[in-house]
């Protein structure tokens, strides 16, 4: 049988796989237990988390520690200070020309964090933000024991993901002002925020240089996208950056996955037409917004890889193994026949039932050997 992980490349390769490929995220479910105090040390370390993935029968393909392939590094003009409070964080950038400070706090019911607080509400504010952009650089980071970890991953029939730093469009949404204000400022002062997003994009020339000269199999455009909120502004602020990284990775031989966690309907074609070979964190009904049947109609596209179809939602109460076995064989047969990788969206959350991964892994299995007899 052929192993998941070469399974996964000729999905993106464009291949035909002989074998459907399940992966899921599990980190936020590992924070959970972590919190509750019941995760063992073993997990904390890349090889133990490969072992924990290998148990639960899921391809190994998340692991944060070492995700992002860029670091930001202010120069001496800029001091960035974090303070810690309990379960609240604020981080504070102070420069010549005034201040910044964005707080977040860690909620226990849900085991995440938020911000109450963005730094950047203000036209004010926009000019402190352009500074700090303007004497920061992004230093590529994470690549150089890639090739190790390729091989280390490779054994346990993964490969580490490895993302891009967010796009302008998100990471002014994501990192600095939050999508309200980031909208109103956006429409308000389109000029401003137009410059800082063309700085964000040339800061990030040396990491796309770094990773075409890594060439990885694949680069995550870890840009968390939602139509909800993006699917109008997209082809203003994000097609051409997109379309850019796009080419220069695919000149090396290296293939693009994007992440569409939200609301699906509108936003999955235009990523569809500007080249990704892959559309990741796909949420349908009962977690998102288009039933999964109509998923390769909304991306107008037959060649892209569908990645997810399993609402993370599905794995806690008041859902069911019957209901998660009924959606799962939903799925397959909407996309039988199409390229897809069966994938959790985007996480199984802190309460989810983990047992749902191998038993997923084993319909899977059944209902392919039905299939080919």
């Amino acid at each position: 049988m052929p192993n998941l992980r070469d399974s996964f490349l000729q999905l993106l390769n464009g291949e035909r796989s002989e074998r459907i490929v399940w992966t899921a995220d599990i980190h936020y479910w590992i924070s959970g237990q972590e919190f509750a105090g019941r995760t063992p040390p073993d997990w904390k370390r890349e090889e133990g988390y490969l072992r924990l993935c290998r148990t639960l029968k899921i391809m190994p393909y998340y692991w944060y520690d070492k995700f992002w392939l860029g670091e930001p590094e202010y120069d001496k003009t800029v001091h960035v200070a974090t303070e810690k409070h309990g379960y609240t964080t604020k981080r504070i950038w102070s420069t010549p020309v005034g201040e910044l400070c964005e707080e977040l706090a860690f909620m226990q019911e849900s085991c995440s964090t938020a911000h109450t607080r963005y730094a950047v509400s203000t036209r004010e504010d926009l000019d402190v933000l352009r500074y700090l952009i303007e004497h920061r650089s992004l230093r590529p980071t994470g690549m150089d024991d890639y090739p190790e970890r390729l091989v280390l991953w490779r054994q346990f029939d993964g490969i580490p993901a490895i993302g891009m730093p967010r796009s302008p469009l998100s990471a002014f949404f994501y990192e600095w002002a939050g999508v309200e204000h980031g909208v109103f400022l956006l429409m308000d002062f389109p000029e401003v925020v137009q410059e800082v997003f063309w700085l964000l994009e040339e800061q990030e020339e040396p990491v796309l240089d770094a990773v075409c000269a890594l060439a990885p199999p694949v680069v995550h455009f870890a840009d968390n996208l939602s139509s909800d909120n993006m699917a109008g502004l997209y082809d203003t602020y994000m097609a051409s950056g997109h379309k850019k990284r796009i080419e220069r990775f695919h000149d090396v031989g290296t293939k693009c996955a994007v992440h569409l966690d939200g609301v699906v309907r509108g936003l999955l074609p235009k990523l569809a037409s500007v080249g990704f070979d892959a559309i990741e964190a796909l949420t349908p009904q009962p977690g998102g917004d288009l039933p999964v049947e109509k998923m390769r109609e909304a991306a107008q596209n037959d060649s892209v890889v569908l990645w997810g179809g399993v609402p993370g939602v599905l794995f806690a109460p008041p859902y069911t193994w019957e209901d998660m076995e009924k959606h799962v064989y939903e799925v397959l047969e909407a996309w039988s026949g199409t390229r897809f990788i069966l994938g959790v969206a985007d996480q199984i959350p802190p309460d989810g039932n983990i047992q749902f991964c191998p038993r997923i892994s084993d319909l899977v299995e059944n209902w392919s050997n039905t299939i080919l007899t």
